[in-house]
């Protein structure tokens, strides 16, 4: 009896180990994942907000509104005409639909006013 046991479980276990050599080998030499780059444009709509939500809490740490702007214009595809108050202001309104807490909100809110009354004539520079 013991031995029917046994060799059963050393059939299930040779099973597991010959499906997952099959599986390695599918997955690396058969058919591998092939990485493409992808535009930050094309992220959906809550990853793009979330990814602007933490821009905020960044601004909000730092203070820094040139750094805020240079992490916003990640997501531009055009960096001619790149603004970075539409991905605030886009990201509130999503904010407000997906049900973001309050505090969220005010911080997007913080750096839409400081994107607004941001003068790029009073940047700081750095000396030479």
């Amino acid at each position: 009896m013991n031995l029917i046991f046994s060799n059963r479980y050393a059939l299930f276990g040779l099973a597991i180990l010959l499906g997952f050599v099959a599986a390695v080998y599918y997955g690396w030499a058969a058919r591998p994942v092939t990485v493409r780059d992808a535009e930050p444009t094309l992220l959906r709509e809550d990853f793009r907000a979330d990814y602007v939500l933490m821009v905020a809490e960044a601004y909000e740490a730092d203070h820094q509104v040139e750094r805020a702007i240079g992490a916003l214009g990640f997501l531009s595809q055009d960096q001619e005409s790149y603004n970075p108050l539409v991905f605030v202001s886009d990201a509130m309104a999503f904010g407000v639909d997906a049900g973001y807490s309050v505090a969220d909100l005010e911080r997007l809110q913080i750096l839409a006013a400081a994107l607004k009354t941001f003068d790029p004539g009073f940047a700081a520079t750095p000396t030479p």
